[in-house]
């Protein structure tokens, strides 16, 4: 029995940098696509861009990953159409 508690407690710890990684690196390209986004040369291309490509992503990852990686996806998505509506106009405009 102690044998796979402490299996399951490595294969945890695990995950858990795996986690921790990801998230590094996810933080770091949300830095990158702000930059992108604010030193755009033509936010209303950007706008227009966005607005053409964003049925597009929800519909091809819409049920993909199960609720939570649903709910965070349209989070981003909305934060990403904030930003680019705030750097040029309104998304649908």
């Amino acid at each position: 029995m102690n044998f796979e508690i402490s299996d399951l407690k490595a294969r945890l710890e695990a995950c858990e940098t795996d986690l921790a990684a990801h998230r590094g690196y996810l933080k770091a390209l949300e830095y990158g696509v702000r930059t992108l986004i604010i030193t755009h040369p033509d936010p209303d291309l950007l706008s227009r861009a966005w607005e053409s490509i964003l049925p597009g992503i929800t519909e091809a990852h819409g049920p993909e990953g199960g609720w939570i990686f649903n709910a965070a996806f349209q989070q981003l998505l909305s934060v990403l159409t904030q930003q680019i509506e705030a750097r040029g106009g309104k998304v649908g405009d």
